[in-house]
């Protein structure tokens, strides 16, 4: 399976969610249960008042139908509208780009300082419908603050993400209970950046917004 990759800041908190096990499709009622840790999450999400703007870019534009679905299942399964289209660059919070210069180990990376997520078109041209629809339910979820889940630190779990959730990168294009309840959580556990922080970022000349109008990215 391809790794997904982001670019986050760490932060140490002791909130702990104690969900059911069961919130994972199939499985067993009666297994063990889950506990939603620091080791979820980031520092900030991409809200802003509640929403995420998001604007798609000309070399983004051929997979708008797949941006489309995977924008509409996250705002069905946090029950509003979060994501939000945009016509103005400027006044997005998310910018989808399509590039070929990112490594290749990756299909997508989503960078949230600066607000972009980057589909390398290397994977997503060869890709079918269904895989190019989950890369980018994938990196959707790093918006709301979620991390990695195939590098979650316990082993056991961490096998087990990988082949159930979405944030393990299992290549689902429907929205379970935990990726939900997860993606809910870490929005309320993580902070939204104000307008000056957020056009900081986005005046940095190494992150990814400014590569990517400078043709680095």
């Amino acid at each position: 399976m391809l790794k997904f990759k982001h670019i986050f800041v760490l932060v140490l908190t002791t909130l702990i969610l104690v969900i059911s096990f069961s919130a994972f499709g199939g499985q067993s009622a009666s297994a063990q249960t889950i506990k939603f840790t620091s080791a979820m999450h980031t520092s900030k999400n991409l809200t802003y008042n509640g929403t995420i703007k998001y604007y798609v870019k000309a070399d983004a534009k051929k997979y708008s139908p797949e941006i489309t679905y995977a924008t509409q299942k996250w705002n069905k399964a946090l029950g509003k509208k979060v994501f939000q289209r945009t016509t103005s660059i400027s006044r997005s919070r998310l910018v989808f780009t399509g590039t070929n210069k990112l490594n290749r180990n990756y299909a997508g990376v989503a960078e949230i300082n600066s607000g972009v997520i980057a589909l390398n078109t290397s994977w997503m041209n060869r890709y079918n419908q269904q895989k190019r629809r989950a890369v980018i339910i994938h990196e959707l979820g790093h918006t709301f603050g979620t991390k990695d889940l195939y590098n979650y630190p316990n082993g056991a779990l961490r096998s087990l993400f990988k082949q159930q959730t979405i944030m393990g990168g299992n290549y689902a294009t429907s929205i379970k209970s935990f990726d939900a309840k997860l993606a809910k959580w870490t929005l309320r556990k993580t902070r939204s950046m104000s307008q000056t922080e957020f056009r900081h970022y986005r005046s940095n000349a190494g992150l990814y917004y400014q590569q990517m109008l400078n043709g680095q990215l």
